[in-house]
């Protein structure tokens, strides 16, 4: 053989390896999520970068996180709540008049590799549809936001940007950790998330925020839930499609026009004040045929679920759900300790192209127990709620939850695991914690806040506020690791239990159809 065929044939080779490895990585990255973008693992730490030959560390804000500044103009945020006369949210506050966002500008400093500073050079800059965002975390004092890049000379069009590194994106939330003391939960979460679903999870990045020139601490700019070829990538809905792809979220603060009228709402099975609301195909497109087609779909899913058929052993439902996507977020809901699970947040998607899956999944503020009345470690939380409640009656569904569960403590969620994962991110956020709480430590006293941004609002019988609210960062990080800890040696313990559900004396009494 030739000296140029041997080239030839070690070219080739080497493509076809290429290849056969791109695909492997691929495949394994859509699996598992390991090729998922972990901004503490990939971008330089404090340490790294060094000494600030810029400002010598003498700058008000001199940061290795990326900056977003918001201009807002002197206008009012539209988006705070206000009480009605039970004391619950009776509504929202608007802008100087009447809007429900206002138009601001924003620019981000992310340039990787560098120190930043409030006054560098933009990364990326725009205009934006700004209000504050959430349920219950509207009424914290350092506020979140939604974030919708638009053109600026007409804000009525939607305009894509990527931002701090992250894919294009038309809407963001900026995630300001107030009840989480440890600024952790969502970033933590959202990445073991990723990593265990092995589909589409909002992306994250920590970052600084600087309002009208005021510093506001650290906060976490997220991609939101939408429907798009850079985030959740259903089949696009064309109008007239006989069948189409839909998402839809159990929230108790939806839209009136977008609510569906489904069967566990009008048989009482949904938690009180809660409702299904379709959020794809968009506003625009929900005609009465699209809604009643996305109605008629999900409802036969849950008649199924709460028919006989459940015990019947015919496993009917296999055909409908994406049994991996129920396996998995179950394992994560319940080892997360999330009790808002198909109460809050909680959202369903079908592909035009297959089964119904459950996800993506959203908001970890209140994951490992931070939340405003005490989630036991020590319990299942989910196991009869629901759907779920359905579905542990199924002997292979239960067997795939404690194989797959037992897979994921050897890796991932094992304990060793998740307390080099939590250091590495707390040794990575640096003085930015300290810049954070320089400005919001006193809400480390509990008596300097309201009820409603209390960690835990009333002490129990014996207790005072000071012990059941984290009186500082490195007590609220203990906390929370101390709460995983303990959730994983329980649920070691007593994963096998669920077996109890689909044992067939449970159902002795119940006559199949």
């Amino acid at each position: 053989m030739t000296a140029m065929r041997r080239g030839i044939v070690i070219m080739a080779g080497t493509a076809v390896c290429t290849l056969l490895l791109s695909v492997f990585f691929q495949d394994l990255g859509d699996r598992t999520g390991v090729l998922r973008y972990q901004q503490h693992r990939e971008q330089p730490s404090e340490e790294a970068l060094g000494p600030c030959s810029v400002c010598k560390g003498e700058a008000r804000l001199c940061t290795h996180l990326p900056i977003i500044r918001i201009e807002t103009r002197g206008q009012t945020i539209p988006g705070r709540p206000y009480e009605g006369p039970d004391g619950d949210t009776m509504g929202y506050y608007t802008g100087d008049f009447g809007e429900e966002e206002i138009l601001v500008q924003f620019s981000t400093v992310s340039e990787e590799g560098v120190w930043h500073h409030e006054n560098s050079a933009a990364t990326d800059e725009g205009a934006a549809l700004f209000r504050y965002r959430g349920n219950s975390s509207r009424w914290f004092t350092k506020g979140s936001f939604r974030l919708r890049t638009v053109e600026a000379d007409r804000p009525q069009i939607s305009r894509s940007l990527s931002l701090l590194g992250m894919k294009s994106g038309k809407e963001w939330a900026l995630h300001g950790p107030f009840l989480d003391k440890t600024l952790m939960r969502n970033y933590m979460c959202m990445n073991l998330s990723a990593e265990v679903m092995g589909t589409w999870v909002p992306d994250t990045r920590f970052c600084e925020v600087v309002l009208d020139g005021e510093y506001q601490g650290v906060y976490l700019l997220m991609e939101t839930i939408d429907v798009d070829e850079n985030r959740l990538d259903l089949r696009e809905y064309e109008p007239g499609d006989p069948v189409l792809s839909y998402l839809v979220r159990i929230e108790p603060y939806t839209t009136p026009a977008k609510v569906l009228d489904n069967f566990s709402l009008y048989s009482y099975r949904m938690e009180p004040g809660r409702h299904l609301e379709l959020l794809y195909p968009g506003t625009a497109s929900q005609t009465r045929q699209v809604q009643e087609y996305v109605q008629a779909d999900y409802n036969g899913v849950e008649r199924m679920l709460y028919s006989t058929w459940m015990l019947d052993g015919t496993s009917n439902w296999k055909q409908e759900l994406d049994m991996d996507s129920f396996v998995n977020y179950y394992i994560l809901m319940e080892f997360f300790g999330i009790n808002d699970t198909f109460a809050a947040s909680t959202y369903f998607y079908r592909d035009a192209r297959g089964r119904l899956s459950i996800g993506p999944v959203w908001d970890y503020n209140n994951a490992f127990n931070n939340f405003l009345r005490p989630i036991s470690s020590r319990e299942f939380l989910l196991s009869q709620r629901a759907w779920y409640a359905k579905l542990m009656q199924d002997k292979e569904f239960v067997e795939q939850v404690i194989s797959r569960y037992r897979e994921l403590r050897r890796g991932i969620l094992s304990e060793e695991s998740l307390l080099s994962y939590e250091k590495e991110i707390e040794e990575w956020l640096g003085s930015a914690v300290e810049r954070n709480y320089d400005l919001w430590g006193y809400t480390f006293d509990p008596e300097n806040l309201s009820k409603r941004e209390r960690q835990r609002p009333e002490p129990e019988s014996g207790e005072t506020l000071q012990d059941v609210n984290p009186s500082g960062y490195r007590e609220a990080v203990e906390w929370m690791m101390d709460y995983i800890v303990d959730r994983g040696r329980w649920m070691d313990e007593h994963i096998d239990s669920l077996q109890q559900y689909c044992h067939p004396s449970r159902f002795a009494n119940q006559v199949l159809g």
